[in-house]
C-alpha cells in the first residue's frame, strides 16, 4: 500500500514522522511531505499548495493521511473525489494525536483499517462512520455473521441508494450490516451495476439464482403480479434469503424503500 502523509506545521510532521516510521515498519510504502515553509530541517519533500500536491497524488496513491485540521483535507480533495471503488483511502489525524478519522474509501479503500492502525500507533480515537462497523460498534457485543439478505431492486439504482435502503431496514430491525455474511437474489441482476457495487465494497459473496430455482423453493411468500411479470417468479427477496440460507428461519419478510425489496434468514 502506498501512503502519502501530508503536514502543515512543525508539531504535525512530528507526529506524521511517526507514522511513517510505524507504516514502514509494517511493510507499508510510507513518504511525508510538508508545508515550504516548514520544510527546514526535515526529510520531507516540501510542497507550497495543497491543493496542488493533493491532485498530483490522488490518483497515483492508495492512501492519504492529512495531519491537521479537516477542513484543509475535504476542500484539497473535493475536486477530485469520483467513486468509492477508485478513490484512495484518506485519513485526518489532528495535529495532537487526539483522533484519527476514516474519510473517504473506508471500505473499498482500506480507510477505516488503516484508520484503526494509525490510531493504535500513535495512541489515538479512531473515528470510523461506515454503516457496518458503526453499527456493529454500537451494538456493543461480537454477534455472529449469520443473516443472508435477500434482495430485490428496480434497475439501474446507484450504489448509495441500494446501500443506504439495506443499511436502513436492517437497522431498524436493530442488526449491523457486520452480521450479514450473503446476498441474494435473481439471476437477471447479474449485471446491475449497482448491486455488483454494493457487495462488493463490503466484501459480501452475491448468489444468483433463477427463476425457476426461487419458485420451487417451498414455504408461503409475499406474492407480487408486477414481479413476476418483470423476473418471472412472484418473489425474489424472500425466495432469494431462504434458498441460499437454506437451513433456519426468515426473521424478515419482504420491506421495501426507495425501490429496494430486503427480507432477512437467519442460517441455523
Amino acid at each position: 500500500m502506498n501512503i502519502a502523509v501530508l503536514s502543515f506545521s512543525k508539531c504535525g510532521a512530528a507526529l506524521a514522522e511517526r507514522i511513517i516510521y510505524a507504516l514502514i515498519e509494517n511493510e507499508y510504502e510510507a513518504k511525508g511531505y510538508i508545508t515550504a515553509s516548514h520544510a527546514d530541517g526535515t526529510s520531507f519533500e516540501p510542497f507550497s499548495s495543497v491543493y496542488e500536491i493533493t491532485g498530483r497524488l490522488f490518483g497515483s496513491i492508495d492512501a492519504l493521511i492529512f495531519v491537521g485540521a479537516c477542513g484543509i483535507a475535504v476542500r484539497s480533495i473535493a475536486p477530485k473525489i469520483k467513486s468509492k471503488l477508485t478513490d484512495p483511502a484518506v485519513i485526518i489525524c489532528d495535529e495532537t494525536g487526539r483522533f484519527a478519522i476514516s474519510l473517504l474509501s473506508g471500505h473499498a479503500g482500506g480507510a477505516n483499517a488503516l484508520a484503526s492502525f494509525v490510531a493504535e500507533t500513535i495512541g489515538a480515537i479512531p473515528v470510523i462512520t461506515t454503516a457496518s462497523d458503526a453499527h456493529a460498534a454500537l451494538s456493543g457485543e461480537v454477534q455472529p455473521a449469520n443473516l443472508v439478505v435477500g434482495i430485490g431492486c428496480r434497475r439501474g439504482l446507484t450504489t448509495e441508494i441500494i446501500e443506504r435502503a439495506v443499511t436502513i431496514l436492517l437497522w431498524n430491525q436493530n442488526i449491523p450490516l457486520s452480521r450479514v455474511c450473503a446476498v441474494a437474489t435473481i439471476d437477471i441482476k447479474r449485471d446491475e451495476a449497482g448491486l455488483l457495487d454494493f457487495a462488493k465494497i463490503h466484501k459480501i459473496p452475491l448468489h444468483f439464482y433463477t427463476a425457476e430455482e426461487l419458485a420451487d423453493v417451498p414455504g408461503e411468500f409475499s406474492s407480487s403480479e408486477m414481479v413476476l411479470k418483470a423476473t418471472g417468479v412472484d418473489n425474489v427477496c424472500e425466495r432469494a434469503a431462504v434458498l441460499c440460507g437454506r437451513i433456519g428461519q426468515l426473521i424478515m419478510n419482504k420491506s421495501i424503500k426507495d425501490g429496494v425489496t430486503v427480507a432477512i434468514f437467519e442460517k441455523g
